[in-house]
């Protein structure tokens, strides 16, 4: 049920964004890609989830291509939480979480309700359902956009189905509070037997809430593996072009790094 991207190679204006690029994402796994902005961490999400089609290369889904998935296939497989998804109309909020349902036609099916009020309260947005979405903060509205997104993966009870939860910087725009919610609900998503890859920015996140790192720079793999294996402080602090110190806090049980 393994996610494998091999050798993906994506340009944009005859530049090379990706360059052979290799990773995988296996159920009940949490990957996070960190790297300095324009490193490709979006657009490797991006064809991890089919929604790009590389130049070279594939993504294959238990050995299948994902592009010979249907899209209502697709959508049942994995679910996306994009940068800035785009909402041009005033939907309440409740319709824009009700958009992740995928699974029937069935909108007001017993099993729908159950599922949409679970995600609702795990989320915290229950206040919010009511209020129209352009109305919310930033902060508000990407909460509302991971709570569509875990919906749309959402199974009664165990199932043969692969499913992967693909979050574009989750916690951007979030109070500290909110992040780690969100980080704990993605690490429960995978406990719960999802495949989860997150763009991350705070590499002190990635290391507390991530299985494995993927460290990206100019479109190509530095590292890759564990947090302790990744996050080395000579490679961090020549990737991101500044000093960098990383140690294990003992009382936390983690690295934490400081630049």
């Amino acid at each position: 049920m393994t996610l494998f991207a091999t050798t993906v190679t994506v340009c944009f204006g005859g530049n090379a964004v990706l360059a052979d690029v290799s990773i995988s994402l296996q159920p009940g796994k949490v990957v996070a890609l960190i790297g300095p902005n324009g490193a490709g961490k979006s657009t490797l999400l991006r064809v991890m989830s089919g929604d790009l089609q590389p130049e070279r290369g594939s993504v294959t889904v238990e050995g299948r291509l994902i592009d010979e998935y249907g899209a209502a296939q697709l959508a049942q497989i994995r679910a996306v939480m994009a940068q800035a998804p785009a909402v041009m109309f005033d939907f309440a909020v409740e319709e824009v979480v009700r958009m992740g349902w995928v699974q029937n036609a069935l909108y007001l099916h017993e099993t729908a309700e159950r599922a949409f009020a679970q995600v609702a309260e795990v989320c915290e947005i229950e206040a919010l359902l009511a209020r129209t979405y352009r109305t919310l903060s930033g902060g508000e509205q990407r909460r509302v956009q991971f709570a569509r997104a875990l919906l749309q993966i959402w199974r009664d009870g165990a199932g043969p189905v692969p499913r992967y939860l693909m979050l574009d910087e989750p916690t951007a725009n979030l109070d500290i509070a909110h992040e780690l919610a969100v980080l704990q609900l993605a690490r429960g998503v995978a406990e719960d037997g999802a495949g989860v890859l997150a763009v991350l920015h705070d590499l002190n996140l990635a290391a507390r809430f991530a299985d494995e790192l993927t460290l990206l720079h100019n479109g190509r793999v530095v590292s890759s593996g564990a947090p302790c294996r990744v996050l080395e402080a000579d490679t961090l602090a020549a990737v991101y072009g500044t000093p960098i110190v990383v140690e294990r806090h003992e009382a936390l049980n983690r690295l934490v790094v400081h630049s």
